[in-house]
């Protein structure tokens, strides 16, 4: 599975995913840009934007996100996606509430973590 393959439920994720642990600290390193840029050209960059609208008019917070993201099925969309998020986060060490969110992440996915970010 490619990230052009993702559906739009998966595609809104990734994105939130991204914008809450990537870009959370406001500070996106060149390596992590280049990570949002995959995605971009995966996608294209109207479908990207138009779903980056659409995650922050939906999720005015992290408890319907999270109620959210236990909705996403496909068990290869979901290595996709956190696989991409970990690539991009492992950059940057990752604290707090973004960790806390991926730990549970995993677990609710029940996904196998062999390199999983720092807590």
């Amino acid at each position: 599975m490619e990230l052009r393959d993702l559906n739009q439920d998966e595609r809104t994720v990734l994105v939130g995913l991204l914008k809450v642990v990537v870009m959370s600290d406001g500070n996106v390193s060149e390596d992590e840009l280049e990570q949002i840029e995959a995605v971009v050209e995966a996608w294209g960059e109207e479908p990207y934007q138009q779903t980056l609208d659409m995650f922050d008019k939906r999720f005015l917070d992290e408890k319907s996100f999270r109620a959210f993201l236990t909705t996403i099925g496909r068990q290869e969309a979901r290595e996709l996606i956190y696989a991409t998020i970990a690539d991009s986060a492992a950059m940057d060490a990752i604290e707090g509430k973004e960790a806390d969110l991926l730990d549970w992440l995993a677990g609710v996915w029940k996904l196998q973590i062999e390199d999983a970010p720092p807590a």
